[in-house]
């Protein structure tokens, strides 16, 4: 058997609980889960660590993880060796272990000194684990964090298939994330996907309906890939993206908003009388680099706030400060469909998201739905006091609600036993960057827990023997079924359901549903 299938069969067998309290980790304040994440994390940061145990520092001293040597905190655990690196320009002392065991315990044991004091805080995705233990000095490679994390399909299906349980290969063709259904003329929108890992770094050729070329794209390292993009024109428009045999079609119909004859010195929503509908007067633009007249910035605060953008400030004052172009972003990454807060903070006389402002359905910032186990929803996030990822738009509110309702009377009625809909994460209080996750910015995303055989749901994975497939299944169709989700950006890594066409893999969704929704067309 090779070194590496010898790592990868023993550190599956190893209860990660029982390492982390005999080491010191207090692991009681890890979940089942985290211990999940931590174990196929660190196996993805091992293989690049080691070159797949193929390294002379893996071969000579059973390290697979880079670990020097660090005295007194690793006596007892390794010894010291002197080796030359191809990380170093000279021989450096490197932990020399005695076999696998001893380095997996090892390995932990070297978490426990005084810079990762706190670790156990940070175990809820691997980019949080990553992201802390580089922090803290294990690595000074700046694109760390990504490498090791576009191993993580690798390290999970060597546990996987060590284990018994086989999962899809990567992706091997273009494939679609994120893209809009429908648009209107002059709405920026952003369009994501993945390439083969093999990709990386080539470009993304774009042209649009088969015969006007786009500006190309570069495919990042590990195969993403996005770009905005603004129609001009109204109909069925169609996409074609191409990386030298392989392409992706996309469909996409451009209507004509509903005000479009106002032109750019038009104050008021055309149909001033629709309910929700509101006229915002602005002699300038309002926001970063904007001409921000006091009348004009108090105008735009005042809206934002009715909202419930409220950490903009007092909206009687004409005060500008970071709050309120945070605010601005957060709501121009709303209307454009993205997953991040990407704007210019700026609000011009006219133009998209001075007509969004105006509009009768204008994205609030709102608290998530509380539970409601009558029809079928439960709100787990509230109910974990530890967290704040309860907040975003009215449309997603109301999505989940609807979801739930369809869930509860398409299977739960003949299905009583079964799991409720489960929500977890969606955003923060105030949008923006989460070190919990990669997206979940503007509030048009959510997390959703597995379901048990047992009726409760969460802290399982797909491969459990607890997991409700049957259920999953059911509440996939009625996720899809809504009419503001994103097909393809409904992730969950349920091998029989992707093949169904539910649902779509992606790293670190072993453990639950993620799904987006599309922002409506403005009214």
């Amino acid at each position: 058997m090779s070194l590496l299938k010898d790592l990868v069969n023993n550190y599956l067998q190893k209860d990660l609980k029982e390492i982390l309290t005999k080491v010191g980790i207090p692991s009681e304040k890890i979940t089942d889960n985290n211990r999940q994440i931590l174990k196929e994390v660190t196996l993805a940061q091992w293989l690049l660590e080691s070159a797949r145990t193929e390294s002379e520092l893996a071969i000579k001293a059973n390290n697979f993880g880079g670990l020097k040597w660090r005295f007194p905190d690793m006596e007892g655990f390794a010894e010291p060796l002197k080796i030359k690196v191809p990380s170093e320009p000279e021989e450096v002392e490197f932990c020399k272990f005695t076999n696998i065991d001893a380095f997996i315990i090892g390995y932990w044991k070297f978490l426990t000194r005084t810079p990762y004091k706190g670790l156990e805080d940070y175990t809820n995705t691997p980019e949080n684990f990553l992201g802390f233990i580089k922090g803290k000095g294990y690595s000074s490679d700046p694109n760390y964090v990504a490498k090791v994390v576009n191993l993580l399909p690798e390290a999970q299906s060597l546990l996987a298939n060590a284990s018994g349980v086989s999962i899809l290969p990567p992706v091997e063709k273009l494939q679609l994330i994120r893209a809009p259904q429908e648009v209107e003329v002059g709405q920026s929108f952003r369009v994501e996907g993945v390439a083969p890992l093999a990709d990386s770094g080539k470009v993304l050729s774009i042209t649009i309906d088969d015969k006007f070329p786009a500006p190309s794209v570069p495919i990042q390292e590990g195969g993403k890939w996005q770009f905005d993009f603004v129609f001009k024109q109204e109909g069925d428009r169609r996409i074609i993206l191409s990386v030298e045999d392989r392409t992706l079609a996309i469909a996409i119909k451009v209507v004509v908003p509903f005000d479009n004859n106002d032109d750019e010195q038009t104050q008021q929503p055309t149909v001033s009388s629709v309910s929700g509908a509101k006229v915002i007067q602005l002699t300038g633009s309002v926001g970063i680099g904007g001409v921000n007249k006091a009348n004009d910035v108090k105008a735009v605060k005042a809206r934002l706030y009715e909202l419930g953008y409220t950490w903009l400030g007092d909206p009687n004052t004409a005060t500008i400060n970071r709050g309120l172009f945070d605010a601005i972003k957060l709501f121009q990454s709303i209307i454009a469909g993205r997953s991040t807060v990407n704007g210019d903070g700026r609000v011009d006389v006219g133009q998209m998201t001075h007509r969004w402002l105006q509009a009768a359905n204008a994205p609030q910032w709102v608290l998530m739905p509380k539970s409601d186990p009558d029809n079928g929803l439960i709100n787990g996030e509230l109910a974990q006091t530890e967290d704040n990822h309860d907040y975003g738009t009215h449309w997603l509110a109301d999505a989940i609600k609807e979801i739930a309702q369809d869930y509860q009377n398409s299977y739960r009625k003949t299905h009583p036993e079964a799991g409720l809909f489960a929500i977890n994460d969606v955003s923060l209080p105030h949008g923006g960057d989460t070190p919990d996750h990669h997206g979940h910015e503007t509030g048009m995303m959510c997390d959703v827990f597995l379901p048990k055989k047992n009726g409760a749901f969460g802290g399982i994975f797909w491969s459990s023997s607890e997991y409700d497939g049957d259920a999953t299944r059911a509440i996939l169709k009625s996720i899809r079924k809504h009419k503001l989700v994103k097909p393809g950006a409904v992730f969950f890594n349920d091998p029989r359901l992707i093949t169904e066409g539910l649902c779509t893999y992606l790293v670190g969704h072993d453990h639950h549903i993620h799904f987006e929704i599309y922002p409506p067309l403005r009214s």
